[in-house]
């Protein structure tokens, strides 16, 4: 079945800086191939696009408000990846639909896969520098397909650049059809068929990098891709969980390029240049929003609020704490949920790191809004905290969400739900986006 369809109106938000990795003859022929290639990709990095005929920001078949909406994200994007998004959408115009993967004179596709264990939305979504920093190197056109928990489109549709896998009734003997079958709470071998695409980092370890990885191994595997064996390949797959400060430190010492992307004005126009809430994502955006009573997007009059974040149940964030999950099998409190009995050492350090973030988020609302009445939105990804603090701490401007119970689903480590079961997550990751 095909994903769902784009929603036809299109969503009023911002995003807020958010956001922010033998012997001696082979071995001496072997390094001064990887020197080599390392040079011939940097003399070939940041290719010039305007010789793909793309179009100039303002082409006159684009409505008004979109055009320049495009051109306000595209003014806060560095050069080299606005240029990127225009040839993008010169290509996905010129090479409509299905046209992308049947006309021999089409670019290839690089598709960041979901198919196992992708991490939560920071992993999936966090990375965007490092997605069309590939993409921009491989020249081709960009792509985001999710197998869990669920398809993306679910929750994210295009706004400005389409990412999405072309689809047809048509077009079935082009797409495996197992790609398409987590439309509901069970995907049908989804992961076996994004795994018969060939991998952009084949040969090498994309998941947990090494030092090789970050210095040598990604030069080798562009160079493939572009001048290699992978060259004719149509469709290339990848799903590496990107570490900012390494894109920082090759954009800078390769290209001179002094936005890192995260952290800066480029991530939001980034992200807001590819994606806008589904349709059944933007109707609960818009009822937590007056269910919380916090400023609106767009509204800049309207008081300013704080959110806080508590990622208790993540294995780094109680390394020196030992938890409990609310269950005893494998797989800890990220899959299980965090344990809340009474006087539990759990409870108690989740308690703490809570009030902790709370009396920071009080002491920056104290400095840059005195005058303010004090508004702060908690989230978590445990229910029982977020109850707890709604209840106890509502006097101090403390406004939740979750006051039921209802679970907290991580995307990755909880699966088999109905997709709507994890709008949690988006809404949080929404609403957080507009605090000050």
């Amino acid at each position: 079945m095909p994903p769902p369809k784009p929603p036809r109106r299109p969503p009023r938000w911002r995003f807020s800086r958010f956001a922010r990795i033998t012997g001696s003859a082979v071995v001496t022929c072997h390094f001064y191939y990887i020197i080599a290639q390392t040079r011939r990709m940097s003399a070939s990095l940041f290719p010039d696009f305007s010789r793909y005929d793309a179009p100039y920001l303002g082409a006159v078949d684009d409505p008004s408000l979109q055009l320049q909406r495009r051109r306000r994200l595209s003014s806060q994007l560095p050069k080299w990846l606005a240029d990127y998004f225009e040839w993008h959408i010169a290509m996905r115009k010129k090479y409509p639909g299905t046209e992308i993967l049947t006309d021999p004179n089409a670019p290839g596709l690089l598709i960041k896969a979901c198919a196992y264990k992708c991490g939560g939305l920071h992993d999936r979504l966090g990375g965007l520098g490092w997605d069309l920093y590939f993409a921009n190197q491989t020249r081709r056109i960009f792509m985001i397909h999710w197998c869990i928990p669920a398809p993306i489109e679910h929750y994210l549709v295009p706004n400005m650049v389409d990412w999405t896998l072309p689809w047809s009734e048509d077009a079935s003997h082009l797409w495996d059809e197992r790609l398409f079958s987590n439309t509901t709470e069970m995907h049908i071998h989804c992961d076996r068929a994004v795994g018969e695409w060939k991998g952009l980092f084949d040969g090498y370890v994309e998941y947990m990098q090494g030092e090789d990885f970050w210095e040598k191994n990604i030069d080798l595997a562009l160079d493939r891709a572009v001048h290699g064996n992978y060259s004719k390949v149509k469709i290339l797959r990848y799903k590496v969980l990107g570490v900012d400060q390494r894109l920082e430190q090759r954009l800078s010492a390769r290209h001179n390029e002094t936005d890192p992307i995260a952290w800066t004005d480029a991530f939001p126009a980034a992200f807001w240049t590819l994606f806008k809430p589904s349709e059944g994502l933007q109707s609960e955006l818009d009822g937590a929003f007056r269910h919380l009573g916090i400023s609106a997007p767009f509204d800049h009059s309207a008081p300013p609020f704080y959110a806080i974040h508590a990622r208790i149940r993540h294995p780094r964030g109680h390394m020196e704490q030992p938890i409990e999950s609310k269950i005893g099998e494998g797989g800890g409190p990220d899959k299980h949920g965090l344990g809340w009995e009474e006087g539990s050492s759990t409870r108690q350090f989740a308690i703490r790191v809570a009030q902790h973030a709370l009396t920071c988020a009080q002491e920056v609302q104290s400095k840059r809004h005195p005058l303010h009445v004090p508004s702060h939105f908690f989230y978590a990804d445990s229910e029982d905290l977020v109850t707890y603090m709604g209840e106890e701490y509502e006097y101090a401007g403390v406004h939740v969400l979750n006051m039921t119970g209802v679970e907290v689903l991580h995307i990755d480590r909880q699966q088999q739900r109905a997709p709507r079961s994890y709008y949690s997550a988006f809404i949080d990751l929404f609403i957080a986006a507009q605090a000050s």
